[in-house]
């Protein structure tokens, strides 16, 4: 797991499938939402678009912080030629610019992301922690098969 500052100098704007939830419901597998969710988006949109195509997993609309409930939003840059007969609902979500804690993790999917989370968690909740987390717009970042980068936006 790598650790690194990053400031995004321009937007990126993407579109995909968005749900309401709370990490306490995705806990849960009778109240989960997030992994029909990805399962949907990959079989709908990202198994069209073209080889190398990024996906980022968009988490905004922060009620107030971790604890509470938030949007998702499964996407592709919006740039993509998706949903071209209008039977999907899109949500257009625009990342920000912005300076954000950047951490990388490698290995098999699902358990990479999942291991990153429970780094940001770590890093958050340690009392030697630096930065303050703006819950705004907070993102994953799938660079490969085999690589998540998860970022959090901070002050």
């Amino acid at each position: 797991m790598t650790v690194n500052a990053k400031t995004l100098t321009e937007t990126i704007a993407c579109q995909g499938l968005s749900v309401r939830t709370t990490n306490q419901a995705e806990l849960n597998p009778s109240t989960a939402k997030m992994g029909k969710l990805w399962l949907t988006f990959y079989q709908t949109i990202f198994s069209k678009l073209p080889a190398g195509s990024a996906a980022y997993g968009i988490y905004h609309n922060y009620e107030s912080d971790a604890n509470d409930v938030f949007d998702v939003t499964v996407s592709c840059q919006q740039d993509m030629s998706v949903d071209s007969d209008g039977h999907l609902n899109l949500k257009v979500v625009t990342i920000p610019e912005g300076k954000y804690l950047v951490f990388s993790e490698q290995g098999m999917m699902p358990t990479a992301v999942i291991t990153a989370w429970q780094e940001v968690w770590s890093y958050f909740n340690s009392p030697e922690c630096e930065h303050t987390r703006l819950y705004d717009i907070d993102f994953e970042h799938y660079i490969s098969q085999f690589q998540v980068d998860v970022y959090i936006g901070i002050e």
